[in-house]
């Protein structure tokens, strides 16, 4: 629906085509609010909605010595304000699409790197919860667990009974376990509380 005022935009347009940009005040008053509600109604921002008006008024500028061709110069003047609003809707697309994409990449490591603190983490637990064994227990248990030996090979190596093994290796197992629930539960609390609050600190 054309504004109803004593400006008169096809004069306009014929006179700044031909380098007379006298009037673009009167022009940029009587259109700018249209423009922004129009802008804003679809955008959601005033922010975005204030810069769809510049950049509506920067193209009629720079587009100016062509304006004299325009028949319908509001129609002109609003398919370039939806042009431009379209144009900010496939950005800000693109920006969530890239923020979600940043989103699932941190949040990859986030895991990956969990995962990797952990297996250090109870590795070093492990090596602890083994000095804090018997001698017997521990060397059976490292010959089971981390050489793969059978009751029966530990049992002729060691010159020992497989209940006596079974027995060794059942108690330090016990013990290793009892020390990863009692430490590797508060470590991983606090490593997923850290990247939590750095992944928040990324998208604030």
């Amino acid at each position: 629906m054309p504004i109803q005022s004593d400006f008169n935009i096809k004069l306009f347009f014929i006179s700044l085509a031909q380098g007379d940009g006298s009037g673009f005040e009167d022009f940029f008053e009587t259109y700018k609010e249209r423009i922004f509600r129009t802008a804003l109604k679809m955008l959601k921002s005033e922010t975005d909605a204030e810069e769809i008006v510049q950049d509506v008024f920067l193209s009629i500028w720079q587009s100016r010595s062509k304006l004299d061709e325009i028949n319908d110069p509001e129609a002109y003047l609003f398919t370039i304000t939806y042009n431009a609003i379209y144009t900010r809707l496939k950005k800000i697309a693109q920006n969530r699409q890239l923020l979600h994409s940043v989103v699932q990449t941190i949040a990859l490591k986030q895991n990956n790197t969990e995962e990797t603190i952990a297996a250090h983490e109870n590795e070093r637990l492990i090596q602890e919860a083994l000095r804090s064994l018997p001698a017997q227990q521990r060397t059976v248990y490292e010959l089971n667990k981390l050489a793969g030996l059978s009751y029966h090979e530990i049992a002729e190596r060691l010159q020992l009974s497989q209940n006596t093994v079974r027995n060794h290796l059942s108690a330090a197992t016990k013990t290793v376990r009892m020390i990863l629930r009692r430490w590797t539960i508060p470590f991983l609390t606090g490593v997923v509380a850290l990247f939590r609050n750095v992944l928040l600190s990324t998208l604030l």
